[in-house]
């Protein structure tokens, strides 16, 4: 069924593939492809014009050309802040980013004490709502990692095309049937689903191990 999906976006990777690398005037064309992971000469990388560690929530406001929601999770007494994209659209592709930002334990602790709407989250967590003077200043904080989830569906061909052949791969290890596709030297872990939307996690390719380890234990 999915293959049947796949075909009727064929076209648009064509067309992506083709015009890529540069544009007419021989420019090169801004990185708005989930595959453009661009390692930096300091070791960080840049993903949709992202560089992790270093480009503020209020540049990804800009870079995104859309505003998020913003809050504050806790889970087993460990707290992020996270910020919700929805349906952005990027290079004639559709995808939802979460962005989890680079704050310290004092501003996290912070934010929570100034959060006063509290509701359940997933997993038995919190989820605290952010006031204003809070999402004003989260908007002041780095990116740390990100997931991005493309409406597209693709297929395993596709992936091996457009990002290359993968380091390693594991299978799910929920009922669903699929791949972690993974890429340590872009700090990539691509989650293929047969059936569903793919998922696709980018850290700082020395942080990869947050992706992997928890996929090799038992």
């Amino acid at each position: 069924m999915k293959k049947i999906i796949v075909i009727s976006v064929l076209f648009l990777f064509v067309f992506f593939f083709m015009v890529n690398k540069k544009t007419g005037n021989n420019e090169p064309i801004v990185e708005t492809y989930p595959w453009q992971v661009t390692i930096l000469p300091d070791g960080r990388s840049r993903v949709f014009g992202i560089v992790f560690g270093e480009t503020t929530l209020k540049e990804v406001d800009d870079i995104l050309n859309s505003r998020p929601t913003i809050a504050l999770f806790e889970e087993n007494e460990k707290l992020s802040l996270e910020a919700y994209y929805k349906n952005v659209s990027l290079g004639g592709m559709i995808g939802s980013f979460i962005i989890t930002l680079n704050a310290s334990i004092p501003q996290l602790n912070n934010i929570k004490k100034k959060s006063a709407k509290q509701k359940r989250a997933e997993n038995n967590g919190k989820r605290y709502e952010l006031d204003k003077l809070a999402s004003d200043e989260s908007k002041k904080i780095a990116v740390k990692n990100l997931i991005y989830i493309p409406t597209v569906q693709l297929d395993e061909e596709i992936i091996v095309k457009r990002f290359g052949k993968p380091t390693h791969k594991i299978k799910l290890k929920t009922k669903e049937i699929g791949w972690h596709y993974l890429y340590p030297e872009k700090g990539l872990d691509l989650i293929y689903k047969e059936e569903g939307k793919e998922v696709l996690q980018y850290v700082l390719p020395k942080n990869f191990n947050y992706l992997l380890e928890p996929l090799q234990s038992h």
